[in-house]
């Protein structure tokens, strides 16, 4: 057997999750840093005051169904001040629904939806434990293809009569 094509599937679990690890943990951090912006945003109640339509719902070539969707305004108060802003485009909201937004107070026309940590915690947890997975594994599948090759040349060694 090729003892490259051996090494390489011993060690594919671990080139697997390093990579993947890694993409993790970056993409958690730049949700962390999409967070991070809107810390010291307000939250408030807001109410769907207007819908704009943006596109008619389709199906696509692999005939996955996309609904219709609007561009929703938003009326909120802010500071004793009432203000519409768009939202962002969206589905499935009727005027008059009523949601959860957060604005900045040095701007008030800045509006972001209430953004969770958990999943960037979750995520880069995720991230971490198959990095360090990954490592485990290649570990683990060099220490064993080290110990066949110390066999391997102890067989070779006692077939050809030399000494170990």
């Amino acid at each position: 057997m090729n003892k490259m094509a051996s090494f390489l599937r011993a060690t594919y679990v671990g080139r697997a999750l390093i990579p993947i690890g890694l993409i993790l943990m970056v993409v958690s951090i730049f949700i962390f840093r999409s967070v991070d912006h809107i810390r010291d945003f307000r939250k408030t109640e807001a109410v769907v005051s207007r819908l704009e339509h943006a596109e008619d719902e389709y199906t696509d070539e692999q005939g996955q169904h996309h609904a219709a969707t609007d561009t929703v305004y938003v009326k909120y108060t802010a500071d004793g001040k009432e203000y519409e802003e768009e939202f962002g485009v969206f589905s499935g909201y009727k005027e008059g629904d009523r949601l959860s937004i957060c604005y900045n107070p040095m701007n008030p026309t800045e509006i972001s939806s209430p953004t969770s940590i958990v999943l960037p915690i979750a995520m880069l947890g995720g991230g971490a434990a198959a990095f360090i997975g990954g490592i485990i594994s290649l570990i683990r599948a060099a220490r064993k293809h080290k110990a066949l090759r110390k066999q391997e040349t102890e067989w070779t060694n006692s077939r050809s009569g030399s000494p170990v």
